[in-house]
């Protein structure tokens, strides 16, 4: 069986995309590292940008592009979809609004910010 050249295209994808939505979840958490204040998707976000450098360096400039407008995608509905369910009034049995609203309602923020750091980060990397 002849091996296909994006073979593991479809497995980076998965993890970029795993990685962007679980840095900026777990970014509404600030962790002290070293004695310094960060947000707990610091520990992860950076593997974002070695994937982008394997996806443009293994599979392509036009390759990396769509492997990274998946992510953001898969992102945007990520926010969107915890604003609108913290947005939705809550079943009288679930007594956690608050503390749903605290966290994950910080997300679309923080998505909006990583995007933009991503843009930035990705302009000045390449």
């Amino acid at each position: 069986m002849p091996s296909r050249p994006y073979r593991h295209l479809d497995l980076i994808t998965a993890l970029f995309v795993t990685v962007l939505i679980v840095s900026n979840i777990a970014s509404t958490k600030l962790i002290a590292f070293l004695g310094l204040p960060l947000d707990g998707g610091t520990i992860l976000f950076p593997l974002s940008y070695i994937f982008g450098d394997i996806l443009t360096e293994v599979y392509g400039y036009q390759r990396s592009r769509r492997v990274i407008w998946i992510g953001f995608a898969c992102l945007a509905i990520m926010a969107v979809t915890f604003a609108v369910v913290d947005l939705l009034p809550p079943d009288p049995a679930f007594d956690a609004q608050a503390a749903f609203s605290r966290i994950l309602g910080q997300t679309p923020r923080i998505v909006l910010g990583s995007l933009i750091a991503y843009w930035a980060g990705e302009f000045v990397n390449s």
